[in-house]
């Protein structure tokens, strides 16, 4: 797997294409591969049944999801965990109700109809057939240590996904990362060669000294600076930072580290184009064509 190249971007489209298909649908990863996107980060959460599916948020979110009467759905405490996969699938998510606060972000999201929520073994299935050297699949792992009952607990979680993972022939082409440092660790413990990437919010939130989402690692320092070398010591592979959380001096620091850096979500141009200026080794964003044409009119390389 080839997380850099000197001189080129990495783009990979978030949740498959969430500007222009809706999120985390077989379609919109499908989209990608069709226009010659090879990376996609997506999430990864688990059933009742403990079944491995493809879902962003805790809960169902109403501004995504219809009921099977095809009326969207209203309770907001809709627990994945809490729904068997067959459960599961009476909701539909193929498209976005354009009236919601979340719906108004995407307003030309095209609309798919009924699609139902794909468990992780059909989005394996699905890049097995786009298989090629610059293919990266980035799974995030939906974690949290601050409340309960949403998740099994991180072991559990990240032995049953990477089970799942080891049934295809796409284990070399994954790197997983997750906001929950506890999945990371508990990834290594089960395969020091599985490559992680540590995410990170929010500097002033979950940043901090023996912070939970940290899995409680000390931090001398709470501005960004000190998390690539942290990270590194714990034999991540790549830092994943939010977009208004870095710098180009962090970025440096990274490098010296020789640890890459993959931002999030960068969707406006001008974003873009700083995140190239600061030498970012990849982008992560919702509409990934976008990024693509630019690096083309700005003679960008990109991969």
């Amino acid at each position: 797997m080839i997380l850099t190249k000197p001189n080129h971007i990495k783009i990979y489209g978030h949740r498959g294409a969430r500007g222009d298909l809706p999120e985390n649908t077989l379609e919109s990863f499908r989209y990608l591969f069709e226009n010659k996107i090879t990376a996609y980060e997506t999430d990864i959460l688990l059933t009742k049944d403990l079944i491995p599916v493809v879902y962003h948020d805790f809960r169902l979110n109403p501004a995504l999801t219809k009921d099977a009467q095809g009326n969207w759905i209203e309770d907001n405490d809709i627990k994945i965990f809490d729904l068997t996969y067959e459960e599961l699938s009476e909701f539909k998510i193929g498209e976005i109700n354009k009236k919601s606060k979340y719906g108004r972000r995407f307003n030309n999201q095209k609309s798919l109809g009924k699609i139902k929520i794909p468990k992780l073994s059909d989005l394996l299935e699905l890049t097995s057939n786009y298989i090629s050297d610059d293919l990266i699949i980035n799974l995030e792992i939906k974690s949290t240590p601050v409340e309960d009952n949403l998740t099994p607990p991180p072991n559990v979680m990240a032995r049953l996904i990477i089970d799942e993972v080891n049934k295809t022939e796409l284990k070399d082409k994954i790197i997983y990362s997750s906001f929950d440092w506890r999945i990371l660790r508990e990834i290594k413990n089960l395969d020091s060669k599985v490559s992680r990437a540590y995410l990170t919010s929010e500097l002033k939130g979950k940043i901090y000294d023996k912070s939970p989402w940290l899995d409680f690692m000390p931090l001398y320092d709470s501005d960004s600076r000190e998390l690539p070398r942290l990270i590194k010591t714990l034999g991540g592979e790549a830092w994943h930072p939010k977009l208004k959380d870095i710098d180009k001096g962090v970025v440096r620091i990274s490098h010296e580290e020789g640890l890459p850096v993959n931002v999030w979500t960068v969707n406006e141009k001008y974003e873009m184009l700083r995140m190239i200026e600061y030498g970012v080794d990849g982008i992560i964003t919702d509409y990934p064509l976008r990024l693509k044409e630019l690096c083309k009119k700005e003679g960008v390389n990109w991969f």
